[in-house]
């Protein structure tokens, strides 16, 4: 090896280059361009020639890609509003309506409600939870 060869300082530059700019502007999705090029420009310093360092950029690429794409699909989604969170079918307490509208004590929070049927629950009413609108809990009589 007689030193860095200006194809491999290219590939190696622009996979430096396109991994700067994706520490600048998170999202565009530069991270797996920037490595399959620096993994092509260590390819060309090891030797490789003619269209390998391409194929190794190519291949490089799409195993990055897959991997985050399942990495990124094995995490849990933030749904803490969501029907999956647990939050309907949930029972709860009434701690204070005006009308249909008021508030919930729900686990160790209190939540904005609404009654489903648009009736007044007094203080203390188990009720349960049967939809979400946003963040309002919408929120029905417990039938014994």
């Amino acid at each position: 090896m007689g030193g860095v060869t200006p194809g491999a300082a290219w590939w190696i530059g622009a996979g430096l280059l396109a991994c700067g700019l994706e520490m600048l502007t998170p999202g565009i999705f530069l991270l797996p361009v920037g490595v399959a090029a620096v993994l092509a420009g260590l390819a060309v310093l090891l030797g490789a020639g003619g269209h390998t360092p391409w194929v190794v950029f190519v291949v490089a690429i799409g195993v990055l890609v897959v991997s985050a794409a399942r990495f990124r699909r094995g995490r849990p989604a933030d749904v803490t509003n969501g029907p999956g969170a647990g939050v309907v079918g949930a029972s709860c307490i009434a701690d204070g309506f005006a009308g249909a509208e008021g508030r919930v004590r729900l686990g160790d929070g209190a939540w904005p409600a609404r009654m489903a049927d648009r009736t007044e629950p007094a203080f203390g009413t188990r009720l349960r939870v049967v939809e979400l609108d946003g963040t309002t809990l919408v929120v029905s009589r417990l039938v014994p």
